[in-house]
Protein backbone atom coordinates (compact mmCIF):
# COMPACT_ATOMS: atom_id res chain seq x y z
CA UNK A 1 0.00 0.00 0.00
CA UNK A 2 2.81 1.96 0.98
CA UNK A 3 4.48 1.35 -2.93
CA UNK A 4 0.70 2.41 -4.47
CA UNK A 5 0.49 5.46 -2.33
CA UNK A 6 4.22 6.81 -3.51
CA UNK A 7 3.39 6.16 -6.92
CA UNK A 8 -0.24 7.74 -6.97
CA UNK A 9 1.42 10.74 -6.32
CA UNK A 10 4.23 11.19 -9.03
CA UNK A 11 1.72 12.62 -11.82
CA UNK A 12 0.95 15.07 -9.09
CA UNK A 13 4.60 15.57 -8.50
CA UNK A 14 5.26 15.49 -12.21
CA UNK A 15 2.87 18.52 -13.08
CA UNK A 16 3.84 20.45 -10.29
CA UNK A 17 7.47 20.91 -12.04
CA UNK A 18 5.79 21.14 -15.35
CA UNK A 19 4.04 24.11 -14.02
CA UNK A 20 7.12 25.54 -12.46
CA UNK A 21 8.94 24.98 -15.17
CA UNK A 22 6.45 26.48 -17.77
CA UNK A 23 6.33 30.11 -15.11
CA UNK A 24 9.62 30.41 -15.60
CA UNK A 25 10.02 29.86 -19.08
CA UNK A 26 6.72 32.02 -19.77
CA UNK A 27 8.56 34.80 -17.79
CA UNK A 28 11.76 34.60 -19.78
CA UNK A 29 14.09 33.61 -17.16
CA UNK A 30 16.81 30.82 -18.37
CA UNK A 31 16.48 27.27 -18.90
CA UNK A 32 19.70 26.65 -16.61
CA UNK A 33 21.04 27.95 -12.76
CA UNK A 34 22.67 30.98 -12.06
CA UNK A 35 26.64 30.31 -13.10
CA UNK A 36 26.06 28.33 -16.01
CA UNK A 37 27.41 29.93 -19.86
CA UNK A 38 24.56 29.82 -22.47
CA UNK A 39 26.31 29.17 -26.17
CA UNK A 40 24.31 30.17 -28.95
CA UNK A 41 24.45 27.43 -31.35
CA UNK A 42 24.54 29.20 -34.55
CA UNK A 43 26.67 32.18 -33.37
CA UNK A 44 28.90 30.77 -30.14
CA UNK A 45 27.75 33.98 -28.59
CA UNK A 46 27.93 33.42 -24.75
CA UNK A 47 25.77 34.76 -21.67
CA UNK A 48 26.16 34.43 -18.23
CA UNK A 49 23.20 33.36 -16.23
CA UNK A 50 22.52 35.59 -13.40
CA UNK A 51 19.52 35.96 -11.14
CA UNK A 52 18.04 33.83 -13.95
CA UNK A 53 18.84 36.22 -16.53
CA UNK A 54 21.30 36.71 -19.06
CA UNK A 55 24.34 38.94 -18.98
CA UNK A 56 26.85 39.27 -22.48
CA UNK A 57 29.72 37.74 -22.39
CA UNK A 58 32.43 39.44 -24.92
CA UNK A 59 35.04 37.41 -26.67
CA UNK A 60 38.05 38.86 -24.76
CA UNK A 61 36.27 38.07 -21.42
CA UNK A 62 35.61 34.30 -22.54
CA UNK A 63 38.67 32.79 -20.74
CA UNK A 64 36.53 34.00 -17.29
CA UNK A 65 34.22 32.23 -17.50
CA UNK A 66 35.64 28.69 -18.88
CA UNK A 67 35.28 26.60 -15.83
CA UNK A 68 31.60 27.80 -15.98
CA UNK A 69 29.04 24.55 -17.00
CA UNK A 70 27.84 25.94 -20.53
CA UNK A 71 24.40 24.74 -22.07
CA UNK A 72 24.16 24.91 -26.19
CA UNK A 73 21.07 25.79 -27.33
CA UNK A 74 19.33 27.67 -30.33
CA UNK A 75 19.98 31.25 -30.57
CA UNK A 76 16.35 32.05 -30.48
CA UNK A 77 16.02 30.55 -27.23
CA UNK A 78 19.29 32.58 -26.20
CA UNK A 79 17.72 35.34 -27.40
CA UNK A 80 14.62 35.12 -25.65
CA UNK A 81 15.78 34.88 -22.31
CA UNK A 82 15.22 38.28 -20.14
CA UNK A 83 18.08 40.70 -19.15
CA UNK A 84 16.77 41.85 -16.03
CA UNK A 85 17.40 39.21 -13.05
CA UNK A 86 14.71 38.54 -10.60
CA UNK A 87 14.57 40.59 -7.41
CA UNK A 88 17.09 40.14 -4.80
CA UNK A 89 20.22 38.91 -7.42
CA UNK A 90 23.22 40.52 -6.05
CA UNK A 91 25.34 41.54 -8.71
CA UNK A 92 28.75 43.07 -9.09
CA UNK A 93 30.94 43.68 -12.45
CA UNK A 94 33.88 42.35 -13.44
CA UNK A 95 36.98 44.68 -12.07
CA UNK A 96 34.71 46.46 -9.68
CA UNK A 97 34.07 46.45 -5.87
CA UNK A 98 30.85 47.63 -6.00
CA UNK A 99 27.77 44.93 -5.33
CA UNK A 100 24.04 45.60 -6.54
CA UNK A 101 21.12 44.45 -5.73
CA UNK A 102 18.44 43.67 -8.19
CA UNK A 103 14.73 44.90 -6.98
CA UNK A 104 11.86 46.11 -8.86
CA UNK A 105 13.63 46.61 -12.23
CA UNK A 106 16.79 48.38 -11.28
CA UNK A 107 19.97 47.82 -9.22
CA UNK A 108 20.68 49.61 -5.90
CA UNK A 109 24.02 50.10 -4.29
CA UNK A 110 25.29 48.66 -0.90
CA UNK A 111 27.13 50.31 0.79
CA UNK A 112 28.70 48.56 3.08
CA UNK A 113 29.76 45.03 4.35
CA UNK A 114 26.80 45.00 7.21
CA UNK A 115 24.28 45.72 4.61
CA UNK A 116 25.80 43.38 2.21
CA UNK A 117 25.22 40.66 5.24
CA UNK A 118 21.41 41.57 5.11
CA UNK A 119 21.07 40.94 1.61
CA UNK A 120 23.41 38.06 1.21
CA UNK A 121 27.02 37.24 1.54
CA UNK A 122 30.42 37.15 -0.65
CA UNK A 123 29.84 33.72 -1.75
CA UNK A 124 26.54 34.86 -3.33
CA UNK A 125 27.39 37.87 -5.47
CA UNK A 126 27.15 37.14 -9.24
CA UNK A 127 30.06 38.14 -10.95
CA UNK A 128 29.26 39.56 -14.28
CA UNK A 129 31.04 40.52 -17.43
CA UNK A 130 32.21 43.69 -17.99
CA UNK A 131 30.26 45.04 -20.44
CA UNK A 132 27.11 47.56 -21.12
CA UNK A 133 25.29 45.58 -17.99
CA UNK A 134 23.25 48.19 -17.21
CA UNK A 135 21.65 48.91 -20.05
CA UNK A 136 18.16 47.04 -19.81
CA UNK A 137 18.29 48.47 -16.28
CA UNK A 138 17.53 51.90 -17.96
CA UNK A 139 14.13 51.44 -18.81
CA UNK A 140 11.89 55.24 -19.15
CA UNK A 141 9.03 52.55 -18.93
CA UNK A 142 9.71 51.06 -15.67
CA UNK A 143 8.46 52.27 -12.66
CA UNK A 144 8.74 50.95 -8.63
CA UNK A 145 7.34 51.72 -5.43
CA UNK A 146 10.68 51.73 -3.34
CA UNK A 147 11.59 52.26 0.21
CA UNK A 148 14.70 52.06 2.16
CA UNK A 149 14.83 48.79 4.53
CA UNK A 150 13.94 49.87 8.17
CA UNK A 151 12.61 52.93 7.14
CA UNK A 152 8.82 54.66 6.40
CA UNK A 153 9.12 56.68 3.13
CA UNK A 154 8.07 55.49 0.38
CA UNK A 155 9.28 56.77 -2.89
CA UNK A 156 7.65 56.04 -6.87
CA UNK A 157 11.13 55.33 -8.29
CA UNK A 158 10.66 55.95 -12.91
CA UNK A 159 13.16 57.29 -15.44
CA UNK A 160 16.06 57.52 -12.79
CA UNK A 161 13.87 59.90 -10.04
CA UNK A 162 12.61 59.43 -7.22
CA UNK A 163 9.14 60.77 -6.23
CA UNK A 164 7.90 60.97 -2.33
CA UNK A 165 4.64 59.00 -1.98
CA UNK A 166 2.29 61.65 0.59
CA UNK A 167 -0.78 60.42 0.83
CA UNK A 168 -2.82 56.95 0.69
CA UNK A 169 -4.49 57.90 -2.49
CA UNK A 170 -0.94 57.87 -4.37
CA UNK A 171 -0.29 55.06 -2.61
CA UNK A 172 -2.79 52.73 -3.88
CA UNK A 173 -2.38 54.21 -7.45
CA UNK A 174 0.71 53.05 -7.46
CA UNK A 175 -0.14 49.67 -6.36
CA UNK A 176 -0.39 49.79 -2.81
CA UNK A 177 1.65 48.57 -0.09
CA UNK A 178 2.16 45.30 -1.08
CA UNK A 179 3.82 46.24 -4.18
CA UNK A 180 6.17 48.42 -2.23
CA UNK A 181 10.38 47.01 -3.05
CA UNK A 182 12.77 47.08 -0.04
CA UNK A 183 16.18 48.81 -0.98
CA UNK A 184 19.51 48.82 0.79
CA UNK A 185 19.99 51.36 2.98
CA UNK A 186 21.31 54.57 2.08
CA UNK A 187 20.00 53.22 -1.80
CA UNK A 188 18.15 56.61 -2.68
CA UNK A 189 20.13 59.24 -0.58
CA UNK A 190 21.96 60.57 -3.89
CA UNK A 191 18.99 60.06 -6.16
CA UNK A 192 17.30 63.00 -7.01
CA UNK A 193 13.47 64.52 -8.50
CA UNK A 194 14.99 64.93 -11.69
CA UNK A 195 14.77 62.39 -14.58
CA UNK A 196 16.77 61.37 -17.52
CA UNK A 197 16.75 63.34 -20.01
CA UNK A 198 14.43 62.32 -22.71
CA UNK A 199 12.10 61.09 -20.18
CA UNK A 200 8.13 61.83 -20.60
CA UNK A 201 6.03 62.15 -17.82
CA UNK A 202 3.08 63.29 -16.81
CA UNK A 203 1.14 64.32 -13.30
CA UNK A 204 -1.80 62.47 -12.16
CA UNK A 205 -4.46 64.59 -12.55
CA UNK A 206 -2.89 67.00 -15.76
CA UNK A 207 -4.06 66.15 -19.39
CA UNK A 208 -0.41 67.52 -20.67
CA UNK A 209 2.52 64.87 -20.57
CA UNK A 210 6.06 66.58 -20.63
CA UNK A 211 9.23 65.68 -22.31
CA UNK A 212 12.50 66.36 -19.75
CA UNK A 213 15.78 67.66 -21.38
CA UNK A 214 18.11 70.65 -21.66
CA UNK A 215 18.54 73.69 -23.58
CA UNK A 216 21.54 75.78 -23.49
CA UNK A 217 21.60 75.02 -19.55
CA UNK A 218 23.24 72.26 -17.68
CA UNK A 219 19.27 72.58 -15.33
CA UNK A 220 16.89 69.98 -16.40
CA UNK A 221 13.51 71.58 -17.67
CA UNK A 222 10.31 70.09 -19.31
CA UNK A 223 8.55 71.09 -22.46
CA UNK A 224 4.77 70.21 -23.34
CA UNK A 225 4.53 67.76 -25.75
CA UNK A 226 1.64 65.55 -27.14
CA UNK A 227 2.98 62.44 -26.39
CA UNK A 228 1.96 59.50 -24.27
CA UNK A 229 4.29 59.82 -20.96
CA UNK A 230 6.15 56.89 -20.44
CA UNK A 231 4.62 57.37 -16.22
CA UNK A 232 2.51 59.21 -14.07
CA UNK A 233 3.81 60.87 -11.25
CA UNK A 234 1.42 62.42 -8.04
CA UNK A 235 0.13 65.71 -8.55
CA UNK A 236 3.10 68.67 -8.23
CA UNK A 237 6.13 66.52 -8.39
CA UNK A 238 6.84 68.09 -11.73
CA UNK A 239 6.16 71.58 -10.10
CA UNK A 240 10.43 72.32 -9.33
CA UNK A 241 11.35 71.69 -12.78
CA UNK A 242 10.59 74.75 -15.49
CA UNK A 243 8.67 75.01 -18.91
CA UNK A 244 10.39 75.88 -21.43
CA UNK A 245 9.37 75.82 -25.12
CA UNK A 246 12.05 75.11 -27.83
CA UNK A 247 14.44 71.56 -28.82
CA UNK A 248 16.24 70.27 -26.33
CA UNK A 249 19.35 68.17 -26.22
CA UNK A 250 20.23 65.36 -24.20
CA UNK A 251 24.00 66.01 -23.29
CA UNK A 252 24.46 63.73 -20.71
Amino acid sequence: MRVVSRLAVLPQLLALCLCLLGAQALAGYAPAPDGYVLISLETQDRHLVAGGAKFFIPSAQWGLYSSHPTMTLPKATVDAVTRLPWDGTLLRQHGYAAVYVAMGGMFWYIQSPAELAYWGNWDTINNIPNHSWQDPFQDYNNKALVRERSTNEVYLWIAGAKFLITNPSDLVFYGGESSVKSVPLGALANITNAPWCGAVLQERSDSTAYLFGYRNTPTIARTAKPWTPHGFVPDGALAPFPVISGVYDCIG
